[in-house]
């Protein structure tokens, strides 16, 4: 049951719980007093006002039209005596003197001075520890002295002791109904938030594994709100220990990091030394051998600035730090134009570039396109690096082609290369991953390419994978998510 359902069902309870005790404590009062039956009882009450009506108007009339029969004691005698039977009685003055009292106001209060109450002018009586109300209605006798008759009724039904009686008893009964239910609803809260706060003290000391374990959370029928707080509470536990082990597992990688720096920037170094050393010490001593090591030096310093720069780039987009233009880019005439810039230093290294449209509307995507660049740029010269490297195969193809998918623009690059180790396909988008058979950085490259492909793709809210082709070959993927329709009335970038 849910701590919303009980607190509602304890305010129903405060309130239903005191009336109901409070109805049985007045029928044990009513039968302790010797009543009669109490529908007998209620039934009386309600033909009580009914029937003083009734006399009130016939009293009224005689007062109107025969006065003369307020001289006649007989007919006086049977409506003091039925009115006596509705709890009320009349009194007669004249010329401001009370001539007749009646017998059952007087029993009702035997030392009450009537003469006084009349002059008063009361309209209201407790009489026997009852409420009375007065109804005044003067009339002139037929001798031509000013009459009055005031009747008293019974107003209420109980003594007036029953009203304060009734609400001290409801205040006991409903401080007794909230001590009980907050006691019953509290301790089903405080518990589980005292195992709440042991919990978080352990978290606080620094104790990620400490499991809350609630009775409530065990089973799903008694799901409440505290159980959905321990479950959110032990689900921050779950993550703020992931994120620390993430963190313990981000130092490992930097000091990954550091090392394949080192390995990296140590051999093109040594070489570089290597060939000066060759030099300076006349190993090189005819032109034709100086330029041969110049050149090498040429090309291992921009190995290494190559990496430097890949290594900062990468650096940047691992800490979130680059800054993103976008603008709104046709996918199609932007691939198209990419393909026709990289055909031709391609078809210099023997590898034919084709290009292929597989989609019949533009595909308007929000996307840097300098950072597109890198991207398609890095993926090409990785395709063609191990084409090349493969000696077995002298048709050298990559194809890009472009469509569309479930509200995404898919690029694929195929080539016709050696293919990935299917255990090399979980990985190659890691920083400074490389297939061991190109290990070395002169056919393998830094391992930072691809790394930089997955982090720019991600940036533009897409996803990047790689896969083997049936025939052989391997086959990049990218899909970036299509511009919304109202971004797409802007400008275009092509």
């Amino acid at each position: 049951m849910s701590i919303k359902v009980k607190l509602y069902m304890s305010y129903l309870a405060m309130a239903i719980v005191p009336v109901i005790l409070l109805c049985l404590f007045m029928l044990f009062l009513f039968f302790a007093g010797n009543e009669q039956d109490l529908r007998e009882f209620t039934e009386a009450q309600k033909n009580e006002s009914f029937n003083q009506a009734i006399v009130y108007g016939e009293l009224l009339y005689v007062l109107r039209e025969q006065q003369e029969k307020m001289d006649d004691p007989a007919y006086l005698s049977g409506l003091q005596e039925k009115l006596s039977m509705q709890w009320a009685g009349i009194l007669l003055t004249r010329d401001g003197i009370v001539s007749e009292i009646s017998p059952f106001l007087e029993g009702m209060s035997a030392d009450e001075d009537w003469q006084h109450v009349v002059d008063e002018g009361k309209n209201e009586l407790f009489l026997d520890l009852y409420r009375f109300k007065s109804q005044r209605i003067p009339f002139v006798y037929t001798d031509g002295s000013e009459g009055e008759a005031i009747i008293y009724y019974r107003s209420e039904p109980v003594p007036i002791f029953w009203h304060p009686l009734s609400i001290a008893a409801s205040l006991l009964f409903v401080g007794l109904t909230s001590l009980l239910l907050t006691y019953f609803v509290s301790r089903s809260i405080i518990r589980p938030i005292r195992s709440l706060r042991a919990a978080a003290l352990r978290i606080k000391d620094g104790d990620l594994s400490y499991e809350f374990q609630e009775e409530l959370t065990r089973k799903a029928a008694k799901q409440n709100e505290i159980s959905q707080l321990a479950s959110a509470f032990e689900e921050m536990r779950i993550r703020l220990k992931q994120s620390i082990d993430q963190s313990l597992q981000y130092e490992e990688n930097r000091k990954l990091l550091l090392s394949h720096i080192s390995h990296d920037l140590k051999t093109p170094i040594s070489a570089i030394k290597g060939y000066v050393e060759g030099i300076m010490d006349g190993i090189a001593n005819t032109d034709e051998k100086r330029i041969r090591y110049m050149e090498t030096i040429y090309r291992k310093a921009s190995d290494m600035d190559q990496l430097i720069d890949e290594l900062f780039l990468f650096s940047k987009l691992d800490l979130h730090k680059v800054a993103y233009d976008f603008k709104l880019v046709d996918m199609i005439k932007y691939m198209n134009h990419l393909a026709e810039e990289q055909r031709f230093d391609m078809e210099k290294a023997g590898v034919r570039l084709q290009f292929e449209v597989v989609a019949d509307e533009p595909l308007l995507v929000a996307a840097d396109p300098d950072k597109l660049y890198r991207v398609f740029t890095n993926m090409l010269d990785n395709s063609v690096k191990y084409m090349l490297d493969d000696g077995g195969n002298s048709d050298h193809l990559v194809l890009l082609r472009v469509g569309k998918e479930n509200g995404f623009a898919k690029i694929e690059i195929e080539d016709t290369g050696p293919g990935i180790d299917p255990s090399d396909l979980p990985h190659i988008f890691e920083g400074f991953y490389r297939a061991e058979q190109s290990r070395n950085s002169e056919t393998g490259g830094s391992g930072l390419g691809l790394a930089i492909v997955s982090q720019i793709v991600s940036g533009h809210g897409g996803e990047v994978w790689a896969e083997n082709k049936a025939d052989g070959g391997a086959r990049f993927c990218i899909k970036l998510p299509l511009a919304a329709e109202e971004e797409s009335e802007g400008g275009v970038m092509t």
